[in-house]
């Protein structure tokens, strides 16, 4: 079988390696100039930047253990760096351990009494589709559903709590399947986060690498239904003729190819959502404070617009030079970004009003991210199943959107899509 994947992030070029690793033939398209999508680590002054994903969460013997030996790219983990809350104008530790939990201030008495039931609440059946709010406060509480979780979704999904699905977060349903968020956790083990040696950028680098035929600057513009449910792909003045075509594309895209062929998936995946934030790397002089650190995320009524920092010099030591810290501040999403935020000098301000021993930066990078998050609001299964369920035979669609927004969620999805 022949397979045209349209799209060379990530997720493409993963599902691609899959297939080929079955003795197909597989054939990758990308419009961009080079490959990895948001998945990209660029230089920056003796050192990089991430344009996507900081790391992923590995743990041996799972989906992401065995890609990286199977393709060989070696990695490396920090390790169990400090974490912190913005709230009440003060930078919170986050425990490292749930039972520990009960010893911080990040909620009041009555919400870590109550979170301390939730082995013994009921299971719920997934079906209907429940808001991701709504199931925290079942399972732990109304108080880690507004005191916690707030932060903790605007700092991966950068959108508020209350609006999003359940699905936004694969893993809480798979864990309250075996009885408990708490059992859950107990039996899936401890993941760390680690970072492949150069960057997140080069995962996509070694997956095209492996592949035979992957090709840049090329976007697929029409696609068309041949006897025998055979597929012909055109576009960049290319044309191929393929048993399937896999579109790894953001819902938007996909959309647009599918209208003249696949209407009820094409409105379904219109109708995803997606956020854009905007990036700010900086370096400073290093902060004792933040020298194992993993960053710090602000709870959304306070950050108005500022998300949080993550400090990459501590992920990816080769990230900045000797002598520095770098920082990586996320701002916007679905929160807005009010005007003061529009300009380094905004940033640094909210900046110093969470660390106020921080200095000057020596550097400053400025990235916009536009659609770059998938927003799997409340009604978010319905719209996949109607994009799944709507192609036509010889088609299919792979995103994030799809498997959920981490980079281990995208890799444990194609696994069992193959």
């Amino acid at each position: 079988m022949s397979t045209l994947i349209l799209g060379g992030g990530v997720t493409g070029l993963a599902a691609a390696w899959h297939l080929q690793q079955r003795g197909e033939a597989v054939e990758v398209w990308e419009a961009a100039d080079s490959i990895g999508g948001w998945m990209k680590t660029l230089p920056w002054e003796g050192g990089h930047y991430e344009t996507g994903p900081q790391g992923v969460l590995w743990q041996k013997g799972t989906t992401v253990d065995r890609l990286f030996s199977a393709i060989g790219l070696p990695f490396k983990s920090p390790g169990t760096g400090a974490r912190w809350v913005g709230k009440g104008g003060r930078l919170i530790p986050v425990p490292a351990s749930p039972p520990a939990l009960m010893f911080s201030s990040l909620m009041s008495l009555g919400a870590k009494l109550r979170m301390m039931g939730e082995p013994f609440m009921p299971v719920r059946d997934g079906e209907p589709e429940e808001g991701l709010s709504a199931f925290i406060e079942r399972r732990l509480g109304r108080g880690v559903a507004t005191e916690l979780l707030p932060a903790m979704v605007a700092g991966v999904l950068a959108a508020p709590a209350e609006i999003l699905s359940v699905d936004a977060i694969p893993k809480l349903r798979q864990w309250e399947a075996t009885g408990s968020l708490v059992n859950g956790i107990r039996k899936s083990g401890v993941s760390h986060m680690v970072v492949p040696e150069g960057g997140m950028g080069q995962l996509p680098i070694c997956l095209a690498s492996k592949l035979a035929k992957v090709h840049t600057s090329l976007r697929a513009e029409r696609l068309e239904v041949l006897p025998g449910n055979r597929w012909r792909v055109t576009g960049g003045g290319e044309s191929r003729d393929t048993d399937r075509v896999v579109l790894a594309l953001p819902a938007f895209e996909a959309a647009a190819l599918l209208g003249p062929v696949a209407s009820q998936s094409a409105e379904a995946l219109a109708a995803i959502p997606y956020t854009s934030v905007d990036l700010w790397h900086s370096r400073h002089t290093p902060l004792p404070a933040l020298k194992d650190s993993f960053g710090f995320l602000i709870h959304p009524p306070e950050g108005r617009g500022y998300l949080g920092s993550l400090v990459p010099s501590w992920m990816d030591p080769q990230s900045a030079p000797a002598g520095f810290m770098q920082l990586r501040s996320f701002i916007g999403g679905a929160f807005g970004k009010p005007a003061d935020l529009d300009s380094w000098e905004g940033i640094f301000a909210r900046l110093k009003h969470w660390i106020p021993e921080l200095s000057d930066a020596a550097s400053v990078r400025h990235e916009r991210a536009d659609r770059a998050i998938p927003r799997p609001e409340l009604g978010h299964r319905a719209r996949v199943q109607a994009a799944v369920g709507g192609l036509p035979a010889g088609v299919d669609w792979l995103s994030n959107a799809r498997f959920g927004p981490g980079v281990r969620d995208i890799l444990e999805g194609l696994e069992s899509w193959n």
